[in-house]
């Protein structure tokens, strides 16, 4: 082999030595490199796993940004002066104070044929279906456990069902102190319109338990001012026809009734209108309508249904719905009855103070627990009729 091929060969040995040296140096740096990438992406991984986990945590929390469908069903139409307005204007509330919420009445203007279509129409396109179930208990509690996933409220009617919350007024106590100063007032001769029969009236739509539970403490007050007065009892079937109520009031009157209790949602009107024409005397429920027949309704059963759908709405909204039952009574605030303030403007001088003063005794004592009132066991759940 001659020196210059000799040379020429080592000469390619060493370039390729130093060209394998240098390949090795970049893959080094090049997994280096890589390593590092790569505990850089874990480190990233991690942190966004956290903060991840965190929203997540928070969104279960907080709900309130859901979009969330509240229904009413009522027995009658809006307008009646009673809890089909009370009830909506606490929903009503909810729409404004909430944006994800939208709130929508069913309402019956046919009466008992409306409720169950429309209890059903309800319960298949809302979360929460409050029920003002005082005549409507059956049908709810038929309806409910066919929508598992759909939670109820039912006022004035308990019902034992997973997905059923049940409240009551205590009607019983308000409708107590309404029967006291009707037995009071009966009387009262000397005043317009009463006669010496010492007999009053009370009527009412339908038969059912927040009804009968009106008219025992009706009749107990009466009992309690005036023992062994009359009292004539009345059911018109339905609580949308004010012109049925204003006759049925008209016969009660015939037979000597001068103090009138209608429990009749919108067509208590019916009810006061008879009352006003034939110069005897009635009360009103839910809503303050003294002024509205002014001499006429003596006092107000005040029953404050906005208080519980905005509540149950509220808890529904906020993740803290329960079914546990409560009863809403006087010492709460949630029923009362007014001054009396425009009966004692009409009358004038001859308002009976003093039976005002007698009853506000009263109904602190039932306030304070020193008085019982008897009432209906079905509507607290403890008993059936």
């Amino acid at each position: 082999m001659s020196k210059k091929l000799l040379s020429m060969i080592l000469v390619l040995a060493l370039v390729a030595g130093i060209l394998a040296g240098c390949s090795q140096q970049t893959n080094q740096n090049t997994t280096d490199d890589s390593q590092q990438n790569t505990t850089t992406n874990d480190t990233t991984n991690d942190a966004t796993d956290d903060t991840t986990d965190d929203t997540t945590d928070d969104t279960t929390e907080d709900t309130t940004g859901e979009e969330i469908a509240i229904a009413l069903c009522i027995t009658g139409t809006l307008g009646d002066k009673a809890l089909g307005d009370t009830t909506w204007a606490g929903l009503q509330r909810i729409e404004e104070e909430y944006d994800n919420v939208t709130c929508k009445v069913f309402e019956a203007p046919e009466g008992a044929t409306d409720w169950e279509p429309n209890l059903i129409a309800a319960s298949n396109d809302y979360d929460l279906v409050i029920v003002c179930a005082s005549s409507m208990g059956s049908i709810l509690e038929k309806v409910a456990p066919q929508y598992p996933d759909v939670m109820y409220v039912s006022i004035d009617s308990p019902i034992d069902q997973p997905n059923v919350a049940s409240c009551t007024f205590c009607c019983n106590e308000a409708s107590f102190l309404l029967g006291c100063i009707a037995g009071l007032w009966t009387t009262r001769t000397e005043l317009p319109g009463v006669n010496e029969e010492k007999i009053v009236g009370w009527i009412s739509g339908m038969e059912a338990p927040i009804n009968n539970d009106y008219y025992i403490g009706f009749c107990a007050g009466v009992e309690y001012t005036c023992p062994g007065a009359t009292v004539l009892q009345s059911w018109t079937g339905t609580y949308s026809d004010p012109l049925m109520a204003k006759e049925m009031t008209k016969a009660l009157i015939s037979q000597g009734a001068d103090c009138i209790s209608p429990v009749l949602s919108a067509a208590a009107v019916g009810a006061h209108e008879a009352c006003q024409e034939q110069g005897v005397y009635s009360f009103a429920l839910d809503t303050d309508q003294d002024a509205v027949y002014p001499g006429t309704v003596i006092t107000t059963a005040l029953k404050d249904g906005s208080v519980v759908t905005y509540e149950y709405a509220k808890d529904f909204i906020e993740g803290n719905f329960s079914t546990e039952f409560r009863l809403l009574n006087l010492s709460m605030g949630a029923m009362d009855i007014t001054d009396m303030a425009e009966i004692e403007l009409a009358l004038g001088d001859d308002f009976p103070a003093d039976i005002k003063e007698t009853v506000m005794e009263i109904r602190q004592q039932i306030i304070d627990g020193e008085l019982e009132v008897p009432y209906n066991p079905v509507v607290r759940g403890e008993a059936a009729e």
